[in-house]
């Protein structure tokens, strides 16, 4: 067979690269069982047309080594690839009596933003006169002959509805049809549906991990379609090998799993929730579940749905993950990363299947792109993967197909994103086979009890549980009368749980004395962990702590004193008290703390609103934890009648009007790319802290990666040892006390770290007002 020479990358030719990420994608998209047929044909369109625009003189010149030709816009070839797109799609829809604008936008979109993130279709739809020159410089600049070889050798079903020639394509005819199509699109957004924006990120995703699959896996690409299975009774043989003691918790963990594994499971019924007091097992049981799901997915409908794991935190990602590979490995797998693997901001990139190790781009890859049967991460990946805008982000939205989905902690979303991820959620389910557990005590009421199917009857398990009684002291008191009103008893202890770094310190200094153990952000968190481990083997009677304890943190005290904050958090710190009820019952006392400014502390960190509908449902000074139950659902109706939807229902205009990006404005919602899971906290920076030898060898290893010329392989060294480098950072208020600077970083050399850190309470804020 002859070939064109046309090439996509140094060492590849045009029309392997596009077989390739055919391949790829179409299988995928024929893999997750989207039944489609026009999608299919747009699918392979978008494919088709991505790269054409390598084609020409200009970037073959470029691919061969002249860098003169460098971000030249006759180089570029995303564009004409779009052009190309909507010229066949066109054809394609009049070929088939059909006349829909939007998918016809997609073939022009798709192909021009491969490269780049998606913008707002409307002002996106659009080709200058500017644009045209270069355009028709482009095509009057490829050897007709050689493109005629690339497409003859190109590997791909149905080439037909493919073929077009240069020569018919006028580009002023596009201009005025993308103008019409604009207009189609202004339409289609007040429709107000979700179908739009859903297909733009499913077939944008296959597209992307198609591309960059094909570009860094090559030969190795076999690995995306290679297909493990596990039996659904790994976590049974686990709990039956562990010889957990005859206690009453255990139990009840035990017979609620049964119960849940004992619900007879009917495939139309896609949103699942599971509520169980805390410490009740439920990482393990919803796990069960979902193998079970799994297994009955597998045998009627012929699937093989990923497992995707996702909780707020990395602290708990951690410990959740190391749960599951234990399971594994128990039951004989050895959980290498086509079985599980875990996706983070902080995750490093080694890809092991079976006794092979991939390098760091495939690794990087087949991470990033969630290739395993087991994904655990985090909420900031799993929504803005749902609800986002970015390239790297949505290269992995294919994978919620065929997918069963747990949130865990799932309380921890804002109330204000409720409505967006409830709308979002209910098409996936209703279109794509997505399926979705809900794991939390205090669950949350983004969807109505009637809309959900309870793995449990979980009142019984509620009212059996009274490990711990409420006191709520209404009455304001300064830190300094509380803290002096507190009378610790030796035999008992305490967790004080804070809601400033502020307030946490001043009562550490308080108790000082007594040697407790202090949790901050402020920590580096390598040894914020190793302080977590401490409190969890019990060998501290006495801790103080800001939030960061509140959910997934396995630890447990005799009493526990929280400061005021909305019900919720007050729950989960309440789940730190007589934990594994070992004892009679343990106390937790809820208190109202000012500082020295008569302000309550609460109100530098929750929202006014949360705190007063709490207030409001405490109409009594105790409660027992078998009452707390009907507390949460009088929290969650009160915030659904106070609390505005106003974010989420701008959310939901953007994506049904496809404004992906636009302008910008700090703390405006103005397109999808405002939406942030989290918001960054103002007037903090990360840190470096040399702490010890460790920390000095680690900084010596990043100061010489900085010194590394090429972009590229300075990025690869420093993803070797992110999560090390990252142990030593804090985010903390600098400004009155500004660390020096070094290859672009704060940090704090060891030299002089009493300046800048104490070795109990972290990082030194020196005006106050910073330390929230």
């Amino acid at each position: 067979m002859r070939y064109s020479n046309l090439l996509s990358h140094p060492d590849k030719l045009l029309e392997t690269h596009v077989s390739q990420v055919y391949q790829i994608a179409v299988k995928l998209f024929e893999k997750e069982k989207i039944n489609d047929r026009v999608l299919k044909d747009l699918l392979s369109i978008i494919v088709f047309s991505h790269d054409i625009g390598k084609s020409t003189y200009f970037f073959q010149e470029y691919i061969r080594g002249n860098r003169q030709l460098k971000n030249k816009p006759e180089t570029k070839h995303s564009l004409l690839g779009a052009v190309i797109g909507f010229y066949i799609m066109d054809r394609y829809l009049k070929s088939k009596n059909l006349q829909n604008p939007f998918l016809l936008s997609l073939a022009f979109i798709l192909p021009k933003r491969h490269h780049s993130d998606l913008r707002d279709f409307v002002e996106d739809l659009i080709l200058s006169d500017e644009e045209i020159k270069i355009l028709q410089k482009q095509i009057e600049s490829i050897n007709k002959e050689k493109f005629k070889l690339f497409f003859e050798s190109l590997k791909i079903k149905n080439k037909e509805i493919l073929d077009f020639n240069f020569e018919d394509i006028n580009l002023y005819e596009i201009q005025k049809n993308l103008r019409k199509t604009k207009r189609s699109i202004r339409k289609i957004q007040r429709e107000k549906s979700l179908y739009y924006y859903i297909t733009t990120v499913l077939l944008f995703s296959y597209l992307l991990d198609g591309d960059k699959s094909d570009v860094i896996l090559d030969k190795n690409a076999e690995i995306l379609f290679k297909e493990v299975s596990f039996p659904p009774n790994l976590v049974q043989n686990f709990i039956k090998n562990q010889n957990f003691e005859k206690s009453e918790i255990n139990l009840l963990r035990s017979k609620a799993l049964d119960e849940v594994l004992g619900r007879q499971i009917d495939l139309n019924s896609k949103i699942y929730s599971l509520t169980l007091p805390t410490g009740m097992g439920k990482t393990l049981i919803s796990f069960a579940f979902a193998l079970k799901l799994s297994e009955k997915l597998k045998q009627e409908k012929k699937v093989n749905p990923k497992i995707i794991y996702s909780l707020p935190f990395l602290s708990i990602i951690e410990q959740n993950f190391s749960v599951f590979e234990k399971v594994l490995k128990e039951n004989g797998i050895n959980p290498d990363s086509k079985i599980i693997l875990k996706h983070h901001y902080l995750s490093d990139f080694r890809y092991k299947y079976e006794e092979n190790e991939f390098d760091y781009d495939s690794s990087r890859v087949l991470v990033e792109g969630w290739n395993s049967q087991i994904i655990t991460t985090t909420f900031i990946q799993l929504f803005h993967t749902l609800i986002g805008y970015k390239n790297k982000s949505l290269r992995k939205f294919h994978r919620f197909t065929n997918s069963i989905v747990i949130l865990d902690e799932i309380q921890s979303i804002p109330f204000k994103y409720w409505l967006v991820i409830k709308e979002i959620i209910s098409h996936m389910a209703d279109k794509y086979n997505f399926y979705l557990i809900f794991s939390t005590a205090t669950q949350p009421l983004i969807f109505e009890e009637k809309e959900t199917i309870p793995l449990t009857q979980h009142k019984k398990y509620f009212e059996k549980f009274n490990r711990y009684r409420i006191k709520f002291d209404k009455k304001e008191k300064t830190l300094d009368d509380f803290l002096k009103e507190i009378n610790l008893k030796q035999e008992k202890s305490y967790l004080f749980i804070a809601n400033t770094v502020n307030q946490a310190k001043e009562i550490y200094e308080f108790f000082k004395d007594k040697k407790p153990v202090f949790l901050s952000t402020h920590i580096v968190p390598i040894h914020r962990l190793e302080r977590i481990q401490h409190l969890k083997e019990k060998k501290s009677k006495l801790s103080v702590t800001t939030q960061l304890v509140e959910a997934g943190v396995d630890i447990d005290f005799d009493v526990v004193y929280r400061d005021f904050a909305p019900l919720d958090s007050i729950i989960q710190s309440a789940g730190r008290c007589n934990r594994e009820g070992e004892r009679k019952q343990g106390e937790v006392f809820v208190v109202k703390l000012l500082d020295k400014n008569n302000r309550l502390y609460s109100s530098y960190v929750y929202d006014s609103t949360l705190l007063q509908a709490t207030e409001d449902i405490f109409i009594k000074n105790e409660y027992e934890e078998n009452e707390v139950l009907e507390l949460i659902n009088q929290y969650f109706k009160a915030l659904l009648e106070r609390k505005s939807m106003a974010e989420s229902y701008k959310l939901l205009e953007y994506l049904y009007s496809l404004k992906f990006s636009g302008e910008r404005e700090p703390g405006q919602i103005l397109s999808i790319a405002d939406f942030k899971l989290i918001e960054e906290e103002a007037n903090k920076t990360d840190v470096f802290i040399q702490i010890d030898k460790e920390a000095i060898e680690v900084w010596e290893e990043f100061k010489k990666i900085m010194q590394i010329k090429d972009i590229f392989d300075r990025k690869k060294a420093f993803d070797n040892m992110k999560s090390q480098f990252y142990s030593y950072i804090i985010s903390v208020p600098i400004k009155d006390n500004t660390p020096p600077v070094e290859n672009g970083f704060y940090y704090v050399p060891i030299e002089n770290l009493e300046d800048y850190y104490d070795l109990e309470t972290g990082f030194k804020v020196k005006s106050e007002f910073f330390m929230f």
